[in-house]
């Protein structure tokens, strides 16, 4: 044994490049609003636009959590999404995606999916599991099996997002075509979509940023806007809104105001409403605008802590103008209100 050089010889290294450690939370990355399909085409691949909250999956052998845009753990959520790990097996995987509530045409309802958005009591979640089933729409692989992806071209993410064949009850991989932009516009207006979404195909993942990389191009305008205000229904009903005061931040944190939406509530929209306005009531005008103490009408303005985020539908928002037309479509919470500005198109 003492001549023995294997005792000795020091051992071979291993060739295999050592593993990238998961990441435990990505803030994902956004899309630029566009005014048009990119005129080259061929360099970009084209997905559907889902109508829903952004939803990052992180799985491996000891984890199973899901994230919203703003980095909350929501994984209690949506317990139907558990079978989703059990699909992966042993993989770990960092997945993106939306989570979508389709309507009775199977189309996706934010009003709907609100339903299941903000509850965490377990008995009402197991209740809505069953009466607003929800579903998975995954886009995009960033981390896979000991390999991180961010840096790794969007074509060839996608390539392996595919080779992973997710499909289950209530999840999948949403449709993606190279240089068929037109093509998928024309569909997303059949079938009532917000719009669709272009991705340039050597592009990488950027967390946190909204990159000219991501294009939406949306078929009706729509965007998150702060409360700021209120005034109450000239009924004079003190439980039920009237208005609601829009605002959006600027590069140097002011928050400016955008005009106001009262269509698009439903009777139940009111109570709660207000409910959160009384807790959030400031004396005090918010905006860098200044803004009379009634609206037309005599209503009163009430004044808000700027922390609400709606989504709101709206047809035409001129420079310098307000918007016209508008819908509210109801509250985010996956979103900081800080994070609200106005979305210009990509030249």
């Amino acid at each position: 044994m003492a001549g023995s050089s294997s005792i000795l010889a020091p051992r071979r290294r291993s060739k295999r490049a050592p593993a990238d450690p998961m990441p435990r939370s990505v803030d994902p990355m956004l899309a630029l609003l566009a005014a048009d399909i990119p005129h080259d085409g061929k360099n970009w691949a084209f997905e559907y636009k889902w109508d829903g909250v952004r939803a990052l999956t992180y799985a491996d052998r000891n984890l199973w959590r899901i994230e919203s845009r703003n980095l909350l753990d929501i994984t209690r959520r949506y317990p139907e999404l558990l079978a989703l790990r059990h699909s992966l097996e042993k993989r770990s995987a960092v997945l993106d995606g939306e989570i979508v509530a389709l309507d009775e045409l199977d189309r996706p309802s934010f009003p709907r999916l609100q339903r299941r958005m903000h509850v965490n009591d377990e008995k009402q979640i197991a209740r809505l599991v069953r009466e607003v089933p929800i579903l998975y729409v995954l886009f995009d692989v960033l981390y896979l099996d000991g390999k991180s992806l961010i840096n790794t071209p969007y074509s060839e993410r996608r390539a392996i997002l595919e080779e992973l064949t997710l499909a289950g009850p209530a999840w999948q991989v949403t449709p993606s075509y190279v240089n068929r932009g037109k093509q998928m516009l024309a569909a997303a207006k059949q079938n009532a979509l917000e719009g669709i979404v272009a991705k340039k195909l050597d592009s990488r993942y950027e967390p946190a940023r909204r990159s000219n990389c991501w294009l939406k191009i949306k078929i009706v305008q729509r965007q998150e806007f702060v409360i700021a205000g209120w005034t109450p229904e000239s009924t004079g009903l003190a439980d039920r809104v009237g208005t609601m005061l829009l605002g959006y931040y600027d590069c140097r944190g002011k928050l400016h105001y955008a005009g106001h939406v009262g269509t698009g509530l439903v009777g139940a929209d009111h109570a709660p409403l207000v409910r959160q306005f009384e807790k959030l009531s400031r004396p005090t005008n918010p905006f860098e605008e200044k803004l009379p103490a009634a609206r037309r009408g005599g209503q009163k303005i009430h004044f808000l802590e700027p922390q609400l985020v709606a989504e709101v539908e709206y047809r035409r928002w001129p420079a310098g103008g307000m918007v016209q037309q508008a819908s509210y479509k109801g509250l985010r919470r996956d979103k900081p209100a800080k994070q609200v500005v106005k979305e210009v198109p990509a030249e």
